[in-house]
């Protein structure tokens, strides 16, 4: 997963070395209504999308109106805004953020932690979780994607429409 994001690195790197001011280190990119798609093979396997990109130094990027998917894993998370600190391998979204996932449903909550390489999503505050004619909320929530290992931590409560 970590390769998505070393791909927009390289993606900013191309784009500073065509700059006018070659050889000198850029600050700063701007961009708006950024995608990038990664493909495996002939198979696309990741897409981000931004409506504001900005990359400070470089292991940082921010967008604003985020969204990225996976598209083996069948994960999807949308967001006002997104961090992504390439060191720590972290992305931080935060404002309305909403992950989707084929199995567990819809989770709803204002932010969120997404580790690619780790293949963990991490919610520290209040969520709210999604599927079928099931809601449930609660606080704190760890999801381990390759093992399909999803857990809320605190005060669950579940509520069903029939």
């Amino acid at each position: 997963m970590g390769k998505l994001f070393r791909g927009i690195f390289v993606f900013i790197a191309l784009l500073q070395a065509t700059s006018p001011l070659y050889g000198q280190p850029v600050k700063e990119i701007r961009a708006t209504h950024l995608t990038y798609q990664r493909y495996l093979g002939e198979t696309l396997s990741w897409k981000l999308k931004t409506e504001e990109f900005l990359k400070k130094g470089e292991d940082y990027f921010e967008a604003k109106n985020i969204y990225i998917e996976n598209i083996p894993k069948g994960i999807k998370i949308s967001a006002e805004r997104g961090r992504y600190l390439l060191r720590e391998d972290k992305f931080i979204l935060t404002g309305r953020v909403k992950l989707y996932t084929e199995k567990e449903g819809e989770v709803y909550t204002e932010e969120l932690y997404f580790f690619p390489k780790r293949d963990l999503i991490e919610a520290p505050g209040e969520v709210l979780i999604k599927k079928g004619s099931i809601e449930v909320k609660g606080e704190g929530l760890t999801y381990q994607v390759s093992l399909g290992d999803f857990k809320l931590h605190k005060r669950a409560r579940a509520q069903f429409r029939f």
